[in-house]
Formats: C-alpha cells, sequence, structure tokens
C-alpha cells in the first residue's frame, strides 16, 4: 500500500545517440509500486489552446513494458575519493595531517542579498552544523576519523573502540578567510594537538589589520585504542552508506588545499610522507582539471572528484597576478566544494535503450506513466548513414545552464524580472519538494557563490516537453519552444537531422559539411568555441544558416574533454550575468577558456550571424514592420505572400507577439556585415525592456524601451561570398509565433520562404 502523490523521476546518461548506439535510463519512484516504459518521438510541446497541443507518436521498442517502481536517494555534495586498498590511512598512529581550509559557510545558513536577482531565499535548508574537510569517519558505526568543523569550530574526532573521542578548538574560524589547520598524533599513548593559523593572502575578504584573527591550539589525551573505519577516505566530505552505494555527508562549503600526511613520531627524525595531494597539478598534458586528483608521495593515493567540486579556483599562496592555472598550478592548490553540487546522481539503469538503424533522426523521449504519475526523459536521434538536407542545432548547453531554475522561489527580484506576480508550472512545485536535484547555473550555491556545472545525469525537470516557463507567464522556453520548430517544419513535410552542442563542440565542421541549411533552436545563448568556429566554416563554405531565436552565441560553456554529459559555465565580470566568479577563478578547467561574454572576447554574435543580444523584458511581445530594405530584390522572395504594410507577428504563444522576450539588433560596430540587409524591426516595447548591461557603460537614465532606440529586434539577411548566408530573427519569441492560425500566417509564411530559397543552390544575389 502506497501513500502520498505518485512521483516519478529519471534521466540518461547523454543527451543524444546515432543508430547502433545504446543510451541508459536511470529511474526512481515515489509511491509507485510499477510504471510503465515506452519510447515517443516529439512533435510539439505546448499544451494551451494557442497552439496544436502537446503532440506525440509512439516508437515501437525493445523496452516497452512494466518496471518495478524502486526509489532511489539523489544526494547532493561534492567530494574526492581516495581509493587505498593497502589501508595506508587506516591508523592513525604517528599522523600529521596539514591542512589549509577557506570556509564559505562555516556556521548557520546562508544570510545576505546575492546575485543580480537578489537571492535572499533558499530552498535547500542547509544548517552546515557539522562540515568534514577529510578523514574516514562512519557516522552509524561511530569508527574512524575525521577533521571538521563543528558549528564553525576546528575539531578532530576519533574512535577508542569505547565512545567518540574529540579534540575542539574554542573559537570558530570566519568566512572567506584562509587558514592553516594542523593535526598531530602520537604513534601510542599520548597528546594530540591541534592548531590553527590564520593565513594572509589577498583573496581574503578582509584585511590582517582589521580583523586581527589569531592562532589558535588545543591539546588533548589519546588511548593506544584507535579503530579504523569500513568507510572510505574523503576530501570535502565523508560517507554514508545506502545499500550498495556510498553517499555524500557532512560535505564541506567551501576550499580545501595545501594537504599533506606525515608519519613518524619524533620531531627528530624525518617522517615519512604519507600523502600530498596537489589540486593545482594534472596529470594531463593540457593541463586541464578535471576528475582526477594527483597524490605527489610515493604512495601516489590518487583521488577522484564526485559531483564536480570547482577546481580551477585561488588557493593560499595565490598572489593576484596571473589568472591562469596552468601557469601557476602551486597558487591554484585548491578545490572549492560545495554541499548542495550535483552532477550524477548515481541511480542504477533501469534499462537501456539501443537506437534502432532505422530510426529517423529527432527528438523522441522515454515515456515514464503509473495510473497518477508521467515523466518524460527527452533525448536526441542522430542521423544515420542517410543524411537530411536540413539539420537542426537544439541548444543543449543552454538546457542545462537552466536546468532546475527555482528563481521565482528564491530571488525577491522575480517580480521585478517579469512585471508581474510570477506564474509558476506544477513541475516548479514539484522541484521545490526536490531541492537534492540541484540548481541552474543561474542560482547561487547555499554559501553565496555561483553554479558554474549543469550535468544530464540528474533530474531536470524544466526539460520537462510539456514545462512552461515562469518568467513567460507560462509560455514555452528552452526544449518546448524548440519543438515549435519541429512541428513546424513536420507541417511543411521537411526532414531534418537533430543536432546537439556537445555533438558540434566534439565533432566541428565536419558534422555540417553535408547540410544545406543549418536551423538554431529559440535560445542558442551558450556556445564553445569549436561551436561558434564550425558554422562560421559552414556558412564560409556556401551553408545556409538560419538563427531562428534571440540572445544567441552570447557566452563561454565547455565541454568535460572526458565526460561531455558536465558543461561548465563560470561568469566572468562584464555584461549581462547573475552572478560572477571571483578574480582568478574565471577561467574553465574543462577547456582553459577564460569565462565571460564572446564579444568580449572578439568573437560577437553580430560577426556570425548579423545580430546580437540588445535587451530583455518579460511583460509582453510585439510585432515586426518591414524596413526599406526588404523592398531589395534581393530580399524579395522573403516578403512572397505578404503585404507591404503588414504586421509580421502580432500574436503568438510567447507574450503575444514574435518580438521579444531577449532580442538582438543589428550592430555594424560590433561586427554586423556591411552586406547585411535590415528588412524588418520591432514594433513598440515598453520599459520593462532595458538595454543590456554590456551596452551601459555608466548608469545614466534612458535605457528603456520606450527611450532608447537600440532596445530593439532586428531581421537581418546576409548572402556572403561563395554562396552562403544567413538570416537572423533576433527574437526569443519568434519560433512561438509559428503554428499561430494553424501555421497560415505570416510569420510561419516568412520563415518557410526562407527555408525553400535557402535549399536551392543559386546565390542569394541572384533573382531566381
Amino acid at each position: 500500500m502506497t501513500h502520498g502523490p505518485q512521483q516519478i523521476f529519471g534521466y540518461s546518461d547523454r543527451f543524444a545517440a546515432r543508430p547502433g548506439q545504446s543510451l541508459s535510463f536511470h529511474i526512481s519512484c515515489e509511491n509507485v509500486d510499477s510504471y510503465n516504459a515506452s519510447i515517443v518521438r516529439l512533435r510539439h510541446g505546448f499544451t494551451g489552446e494557442a497552439g496544436p497541443g502537446f503532440l506525440e507518436a509512439e516508437i515501437s521498442s525493445d523496452i516497452e513494458g512494466n518496471y518495478p517502481g524502486t526509489r532511489y536517494t539523489c544526494q547532493p555534495g561534492s567530494y574526492v575519493e581516495v581509493p587505498d586498498e593497502k589501508g595506508i590511512l587506516d591508523t592513525l598512529d604517528g599522523l600529521s595531517i596539514e591542512i589549509d581550509i577557506f570556509p564559505t559557510l562555516p556556521q548557520g545558513m546562508r544570510s545576505g542579498n546575492f546575485g543580480a536577482y537578489h537571492v535572499t531565499q533558499n530552498s535547500f535548508g542547509s544548517t552546515s552544523v557539522f562540515q568534514a574537510l577529510l578523514g574516514n569517519w562512519s557516522g552509524s558505526t561511530q569508527e574512524g576519523y575525521a577533521l571538521i568543523l563543528d558549528e564553525g569550530r576546528p575539531a578532530f574526532i576519533w574512535s577508542d573502540g569505547v565512545e567518540t573521542c574529540r579534540l575542539c578548538l574554542d573559537g570558530p574560524v570566519q568566512a572567506h578567510q584562509w587558514y592553516r589547520l594542523a593535526v598531530r598524533i602520537p604513534t601510542g599513548e599520548g597528546t594530540i594537538h591541534l592548531e590553527q593559523t590564520p593565513i594572509r593572502n589577498v583573496m581574503n575578504r578582509c584585511s590582517d589589520q582589521a580583523t586581527g584573527f589569531q592562532a589558535e591550539s588545543a591539546s588533548g589525551e589519546i588511548s593506544e585504542r584507535r579503530f579504523g573505519s569500513a568507510s572510505p577516505f574523503r576530501i570535502g566530505g565523508l560517507a554514508r552508506r545506502d545499500g550498495d552505494r556510498w553517499l555524500p555527508t557532512n560535505t564541506f562549503n567551501g576550499k580545501i588545499g595545501g594537504i599533506t600526511i606525515k608519519r613518524g613520531d619524533s620531531d627528530a627524525t624525518p617522517q615519512d610522507l604519507v600523502a600530498a595531494w596537489h589540486f593545482g597539478r594534472s596529470a594531463r598534458t593540457d593541463g586541464l582539471l578535471l576528475k582526477e586528483v594527483i597524490d605527489e608521495s610515493p604512495n601516489t593515493l590518487h583521488g577522484r572528484c564526485y559531483n564536480a567540486p570547482t577546481r580551477g579556483v585561488t588557493g593560499s599562496n595565490f598572489a593576484g597576478l596571473t589568472d591562469d592555472f596552468r601557469l601557476v598550478p602551486d597558487e591554484y592548490d585548491a578545490i572549492h566544494f560545495h554541499d548542495d553540487d550535483i552532477t550524477d546522481a548515481q541511480w542504477p539503469a533501469a534499462f537501456t535503450f539501443e537506437v534502432p538503424r532505422d530510426l529517423s533522426s529527432g527528438v523522441y523521449a522515454a515515456k515514464l506513466t503509473s495510473e497518477h504519475a508521467e515523466y518524460y526523459i527527452p533525448f536526441f536521434v542522430r542521423a544515420g548513414e542517410k543524411k537530411a538536407q536540413i539539420a537542426v542545432l537544439f541548444s543543449t548547453a543552454t538546457y542545462l545552464a537552466y536546468g532546475n531554475d527555482r528563481i521565482a522561489f528564491e530571488a525577491n527580484g522575480a517580480e521585478i524580472i517579469v512585471s508581474r506576480t510570477p506564474i509558476i508550472d506544477r513541475a516548479d512545485l514539484v522541484l521545490q519538494d526536490h531541492p537534492e536535484f540541484g540548481r541552474s547555473c543561474y542560482e547561487i550555491h547555499n554559501d553565496g557563490t555561483g553554479v558554474v556545472f549543469g550535468s544530464v545525469r540528474r533530474p531536470i525537470l524544466t526539460l520537462q516537453p510539456k514545462h512552461r516557463a515562469w518568467f513567460q507567464a507560462e509560455g514555452v522556453w528552452g526544449l518546448p519552444a524548440d519543438l515549435c520548430i519541429v512541428h513546424w517544419l513536420e507541417m511543411m513535410d521537411l526532414g531534418f537531422d537533430a543536432i546537439t552542442d556537445e555533438d558540434l563542440d566534439r565533432e566541428g565542421y565536419g558534422l555540417l559539411q553535408d547540410y544545406k541549411v543549418l536551423i538554431t533552436g529559440s535560445h542558442p545563448e551558450y556556445v564553445t568555441r569549436n561551436e561558434i568556429g564550425a558554422i562560421d566554416e559552414f556558412t564560409s563554405r556556401g551553408g545556409r544558416l538560419m538563427y531562428l531565436g534571440g540572445n544567441g552565441f552570447f557566452a563561454t560553456v565547455s565541454y568535460d574533454p572526458e565526460e561531455p554529459s558536465l558543461m561548465e559555465l563560470r561568469r566572468s565580470d562584464g555584461g549581462t550575468r547573475p552572478h560572477q566568479s571571483p578574480y582568478g577563478d574565471q577561467r574553465h578547467t574543462t577547456s582553459g577558456e577564460i569565462a565571460g561574454l564572446w564579444r568580449n572576447k572578439g568573437l560577437p554574435p553580430q560577426r556570425l550571424v548579423g545580430v546580437g543580444f540588445a535587451a530583455q523584458g518579460f511583460d509582453k511581445c510585439t510585432h515586426y514592420e518591414r524596413l526599406e530594405d526588404s523592398h531589395n530584390p534581393i530580399a524579395r522572395f522573403v516578403f512572397e505572400g505578404i503585404g507591404v504594410d503588414e504586421q509580421i507577428g502580432a500574436f503568438g504563444i510567447m507574450g503575444g507577439g514574435a518580438a521579444g522576450a531577449e532580442i538582438d539588433c543589428y550592430q555594424p560596430v560590433l561586427g554586423s556585415p556591411p552586406g547585411a540587409l535590415v528588412i524588418a524591426t520591432s514594433g513598440p516595447l515598453s520599459d520593462a525592456y532595458l538595454l543590456a548591461a554590456e551596452e551601459v557603460y555608466e548608469s545614466i537614465p534612458g535605457i528603456g524601451g520606450t527611450e532608447q532606440p537600440s532596445v530593439r529586434s532586428d531581421i537581418v539577411l546576409c548572402p556572403l561570398h561563395g554562396g552562403g548566408a544567413f538570416f537572423s530573427v533576433g527574437s526569443i519569441a519568434f519560433t512561438a509565433s509559428l503554428s499561430h492560425s494553424g501555421y497560415d500566417n505570416n510569420v510561419a509564411r516568412m520563415t518557410g520562404n526562407v527555408l525553400h530559397r535557402f535549399l536551392r543552390p543559386e546565390p542569394l544575389d541572384v533573382t531566381v
């Protein structure tokens, strides 16, 4: 007998697979004895009456059937685990441990006002009373040892077989201050010493003279009886048993580095080096700091990161002069751990789906249902041997960046952003009951630092195809918005091949070279350098690009080369951003790229697609009006069947118009090509639309939609040398207008005109 609401959650091991490849699906159920699984093709996402409604098609597959509903724990918290098969770290005898720490939430819950959205609330409810720095202590058996913070006070705990022993300092450490902790343990019965020493460092929040922090020490007696633990040795947290798994517990918030462990009793005798983990060094030739952690001792007790703690962060030796961890690894001997990091739920696979050889490319999902629950796990089937003429680039990096967004619940500025009370989707309420599924890259960790990793391997409720975004008055966003393109192509009987951001990043131009037309999604905001280069080469070699979105090709992301399901998104200190990484921490450890906007790194979107991010607003959208360039003979085909004075897109699922949400404009000063034709521009926008932060060099009035001429969306058509071309609409809301009146409207007509012309081989400067 089950009680409570039925819930099904899940994820796949990655976003996409080719025919013949397999995807694994990982499922957890609440109050569900069994569920049915099937594969469906996703055709359209928006469920409202303004469009075709939610559309799917069942696909016969081997995974169809009924499965037992098992519940698994998803436990956040990042850590390093050190395999120790020889038990070198098991015994305390004669150990001397030194460690540098930079606590960011040493006691209590966070307080303050964080980020661009003024985040003050916290959905996670972390108390941070007991935070482990390193050790193998088992809370269930009360065995092992650990160096911890107990309500902010450094402490060492161990077991003598009878009771838990503890040596604790009197004073708590302060947040955002480097300390060195040291523990010295005798070989037999004797005195144990614990001490902390403040470290002078340029990244300490306050100056030494302002704080006056003092060193502190304590000593106590320790018996010969010391009992080991079956728990694994971890840094940044401890382990607790959950069935066959060791889950994280008592995870630390802050940076750890400078760890050395030695063994030996006498000060007169050189101690043996047991372990010396260097968090700034990499065994890779490219110097990237990924999962593997190097131990420089003869014991080679190398560790591995779990749940993506943040590497490439400044350590206790940081001088403040160089911001590349590859150049000064000793200054980056630190890892930042968070108790709410989660990039892999580590649920066992419920079933595996091998993509049939004859399954066409497209957007699919594993559909999971019970009597009162439904859940979709979207995925993409890539092209097999036979390819279409059209490729659609799905913005999977942006999906991950927004994944599990809960800003509406935590930010004081949520109503200001949307100029109304946010309208919450049912999935958002479910997400509030499951903070363990993690945060979006727009949010703040429990300790006040920004989230910089997104991952496929956890339930992402905002990726549900029926989801409606709170900042769009229940309109479409992300995948549901891109499904508008999918159904539009279906209605025109035009097949396409699905491509994801990680595919294009990995394979480059070679993935695009066989296609005539590449269509983007509605919001390709986050892309890699390789993607920009591949698309640029595609259009330079005669390919045609249809950029059907807004705020595209805007900011830098990277993928872990060893685990492409993991995406990194750090924030620099310039331009539109929800938060920013501290100085020295702004370089991606998965690629070496410095964080930030592509326009600030020499690759503005205006060069690639003719328009770039200009403004955003979420009260309502507007229409487009034709401009003089629309009558140029080169652009005549775009407006076939559309009147000279006809307003374009004065309708749509998203805000009631085709132009809005996040919008781009033509800017020659940033690289919009001189041969580009600006064929339409947006109608009136309200002062809820504000000029993008990167365009505001000083805080001055006049940046709203009724005052600032740059607050607009432009539609641009540009023929290129070599036969290539691009068509850019500069609006996230655009695709949500395609289906109006059963696709019998001027947005669908104009976009269809462009696609049919782009499929023809003749260059655009030839009238055909």
